[in-house]
């Protein structure tokens, strides 16, 4: 592929991150969670980044960011310390509550792209499957950060 079909690829799909975010933002303030506190709900329950250190490298943040996120968490009902107090090393875990939260999430973003995407043809959705594969490799979004139904 030459250098400017490459170009324009990447400023194709630099436009298209911005409304694609407000859209699915939208998908988010449904569940009176934050992205931030349903990306790290995700990350502790799918990928059973389950301590405060595990949490903060998935999620490429500092300790001390990932430690106020879980606060937070537990303050609302969404997650609980499986091993007591002990904030450093302690389990954290997802409450029914917070798994309903990220699953009333997934299922109104899926639903918003849904509509976002549906004068697709076919071809297209096979494509755009082909595409997101590829990018989820490049980024390294393994298997196991895609909502199981997915």
């Amino acid at each position: 592929m030459s250098q400017s079909h490459k170009s324009r690829a990447l400023q194709l799909l630099h436009r298209l991150v911005l409304p694609l975010d407000r859209a699915l933002q939208a998908a988010d303030r449904q569940t009176g969670c934050s992205a931030a506190q349903l990306s790290a709900l995700s990350v502790i329950h799918f990928l059973k980044a389950n301590t405060i250190g595990r949490l903060a490298a998935q999620e490429k943040i500092s300790a001390p960011t990932a430690s106020r996120l879980v606060e937070g968490l537990v303050r609302q009902g969404l997650a609980r310390r499986a091993d007591g107090d002990d904030r450093r090393s302690g389990r954290i875990e997802v409450t029914v509550a917070g798994l309903a939260a990220v699953e009333v999430a997934c299922a109104a973003r899926e639903a918003i792209l849904a509509d976002l995407l549906v004068g697709l043809s076919e071809e297209e959705w096979l494509q755009l499957r082909a595409v997101s594969g590829a990018l989820a490799r490049e980024l390294d979004v393994g298997p196991g950060s895609v909502h199981p139904n997915a």
